[in-house]
């Protein structure tokens, strides 16, 4: 199956103090944690942001088409760039995410879907998980009418989530931590 993957580095990083994509965590940016992710399942990657400082990685920088400061933006504005039906959307400040999970949720695409996105304990986890092209027009709608959160779409187009439990709640909780702070790198 040919996959884009959509790699989110457009936040503002006011709590970071600095553009977060490029802060060092372990040896490396954090935006190359994301881009090593991506390269397991594809070689089409797109860095979704509205700076030019991360052309550096040597793949396209999309800037947001819509003027609206919500990762919906980005996703929608990758989705427009991609040439392929399905795309991984995985955020620079989730270092954490590992191949299994995204082989799962690869594993239960299906064109009559979406989207496809992992949940645990209750909670959906709108950055790391496959989109569908097809998904743009209810994007661009919520948009229009100001229904900016990812977690809305959801309830408004065919979809999936799959639980990831096999391992220990705080394990699992480990794999999805944003890296907001600097003292979140600690």
């Amino acid at each position: 199956m040919n996959l884009t993957a959509i790699i989110l580095a457009g936040g503002k990083s006011k709590r970071m103090g600095e553009n977060k994509a490029l802060v060092p965590f372990l040896g490396k940016s954090l935006i190359q944690y994301a881009i090593d992710l991506a390269l397991e399942f594809t070689s089409d990657i797109l860095i979704s942001s509205n700076t030019r400082d991360l052309d550096q990685f040597g793949f396209p920088v999309i800037p947001d088409v819509a003027d609206i400061k919500a990762p919906l933006a980005g996703i929608h504005s990758g989705l427009r760039a991609s040439t392929t039906d399905w795309n991984l959307v995985l955020t620079c400040d989730m270092p954490n995410v590992s191949k299994e999970v995204i082989s799962l949720l690869l594993s239960s695409l299906d064109d009559n879907l979406r989207m496809v996105l992992p949940y645990h304990d209750g909670f959906i986890e709108p950055l790391c998980g496959f989109y569908h092209r097809r998904i743009m027009p209810v994007m661009e709608n919520n948009m229009i009418i100001g229904k900016l959160s990812l977690l809305d779409l959801p309830g408004q187009v065919p979809h999936r989530l799959i639980e990831i439990r096999d391992l220990p709640s705080e394990e699992i909780a480990l794999l999805f931590r944003n890296m907001n702070e600097k003292s979140d790198l600690l």
